[in-house]
């Protein structure tokens, strides 16, 4: 008897262990990474149902803030693996769900790998192929002051050798709106992998209509098992609207590879693009050409990893109008130097230093500029001058399956412009049956300062509820608060699932423009949505 108690109790015992290894690996995942210039989400290590949206994953973010349902990541060019996305950002942030990502990466300093310029960021999505075909069809109606219909198809199909992601919508309110996002992966071998892109944009507002085709493909081969990859990319774009029409052919040539040791990495790179605008009324015309050189170093140890990096930009201007040619030549740099603590799977620490620039304003320079003599052009190259922009940043993050907690703070030095410092703290937390996500974002200027607060809870119910809100506060002095009037933003939403398929939604967003009488614009509206997943 005492003996096969005590091998049950073996065999108990094995099981557990057994049980908690795949586990406790699984829990020492971070779920957010911090490096150089991103912060990194892994939505699959987190305890999530998967029908989270890809906004409510955001709000975990700190510098995520909503100014209004139609404009909810003014500050950030949304990227699907890497590639400019033209499609209705709101709704892709409200029907992409957490278990079509792999992970988001939160771009906030790209001057060195992503090469944008100033205070420009990027917000890159990779998607989680299936096995097989999976994807939904919507339909939205958005009743507020004026009536729009919305309606949209997303197709995700994933094999051993082909990837694809498609995404078709359209939009009716007084005028249309038309996008279509095709990506295509094609893997040839281990070593030898195709990135395809083909995206249309059509716009036919009132007083306006524009059409925007870009095509781009991207080769990716790797040498070695140690990991050493070359990335040449190619890729067109055209844009037209009654004032200019627009031609930007691009190229990019980089390799990753670990350097001496599997410590130490680089990334060396060059990537241009030339722009060709010109103007129909007048027939005017000028080019801009971006000629970048990058190279970036990072050096890694069990708990330290440091970055180093540089970009190097040649970029020329020139205006052609009246057969007189004038051109304008200069060279900036974008530079981080960046190290991060990792003592543990939960916790982060980076303090870094980067280097970028404000992008002059030539589109409407040379549209404003009647002759192209040498005075006027002289003036002309006065304004074109950058403005070199110097950022401190010390960030903190824990995370871990229910509860993240991250922490920025940030001093910007403007060249012949204000100096100022962001502070910038959220918080997740979910607990059976709710989830609760806040923040607060601080602005500290000579001339202002004021200060965001947000609030998101929500609940999962029986029978397949689910309610949420988010609520943002405005103090004075903030800009979206003088834009608009309104103190509090606010949207309320009701979900309900219906089987593993269909789900029903009704969201009333900028809820409180209703109640608050010194609105500038009454933005207020009911959308319904349906959505069918196959």
């Amino acid at each position: 008897m005492f003996k096969n108690r005590m091998h049950r109790q073996f065999l108990i015992l094995i099981s557990l262990l057994l049980w908690s290894v795949p586990m406790s690996a699984e829990d020492s995942l971070p779920i957010i990474e911090i490096k150089a210039d991103r912060t990194i989400i892994y939505p699959q290590r987190m305890e999530l149902t998967g029908e989270e949206t890809l906004m409510d994953i955001l709000q975990m973010m700190p510098e995520m803030m909503i100014g209004g349902y139609e404009d909810v990541i003014a500050s950030y060019n949304l990227r699907i693996n890497n590639v400019p996305m033209n499609g209705d950002i709101r709704l892709i942030l409200s029907q992409m769900k957490a278990k079509d990502i792999a992970k988001i990466q939160v771009c906030d300093n790209t001057g060195v790998a992503k090469g944008t310029i100033g205070i420009a960021k990027v917000l890159d999505i990779n998607m989680k192929m299936p096995d097989t075909l999976k994807g939904f069809v919507e339909g939205q109606g958005d009743f507020g002051k004026d009536i729009a219909g919305l309606g949209t198809v997303n197709a995700l199909y994933g094999s051993k050798s082909t990837d694809l992601y498609a995404n078709v919508s359209y939009r009716h309110q007084e005028w249309n709106e038309e996008f279509l996002t095709l990506h295509m992966t094609n893997r040839f071998d281990d070593k030898n992998k195709l990135l395809t892109y083909f995206t249309q944009q059509y716009l036919d507002q009132p007083l306006n209509m524009s059409r925007r085709v870009m095509g781009r493909a991207r080769f990716f081969h790797t040498f070695n098992e140690q990991g050493t990859e070359l990335l040449i990319t190619g890729g067109y774009q055209y844009n037209s609207n009654p004032l200019l029409s627009n031609k930007l052919p691009l190229y990019v040539a980089e390799l990753n590879t670990p350097l001496f040791s599997e410590r130490l990495s680089m990334m060396l790179g060059v990537e241009g693009d030339f722009l060709m605008t010109e103007q129909k009324e007048t027939g005017r015309n000028w080019d801009v050409f971006n000629h970048d050189v990058y190279l970036q170093f990072t050096y890694s140890l069990p708990k330290w990893k440091l970055t180093v990096g540089n970009r190097v930009m040649f970029y020329r201007y020139k205006l052609r109008d009246f057969g007189i040619t004038q051109k304008h030549s200069d060279t900036r740099y974008n530079t981080n130097a960046c190290v991060v603590f990792v003592p543990d799977s939960r916790n982060q620490v980076q303090l870094g230093y980067f280097r970028k620039y404000y992008n002059p304003t030539y589109l409407v320079l040379f549209m404003e500029t009647n002759t192209p003599f040498s005075e006027e052009w002289a003036r002309a190259k006065g304004v074109l001058d950058e403005w070199d922009i110097h950022q401190v940043k010390l960030a903190y993050a824990y995370s871990r399956q229910k509860l993240t907690v991250q922490t920025e703070a940030s001093y910007y030095d403007i060249e012949d412009g204000e100096n100022f410092t962001e502070l910038d703290v959220s918080a997740y937390w979910k607990t059976k049956g709710l989830t609760l996500t806040g923040g607060s974002n601080l602005y500290i200027a000579k001339s202002a300062t004021f200060a965001s607060f947000r609030f998101v809870p929500k609940a999962y119910l029986p029978y397949d509820w689910q309610i949420g809100m988010q609520v943002i506060y405005y103090t004075r002095n903030s800009p979206t608060r003088e834009m608009f009037g309104t103190p509090v933003y606010g949207c309320l939403s009701v979900n309900k699932q219906f089987g593993k398929r269909w789900n029903l939604g009704v969201d009333w967003h900028d809820m409180f423009d209703a109640f608050c009488s010194d609105a500038e614009l009454n933005r207020h509206a009911a959308n319904i949505k349906l959505q069918y997943r196959f």
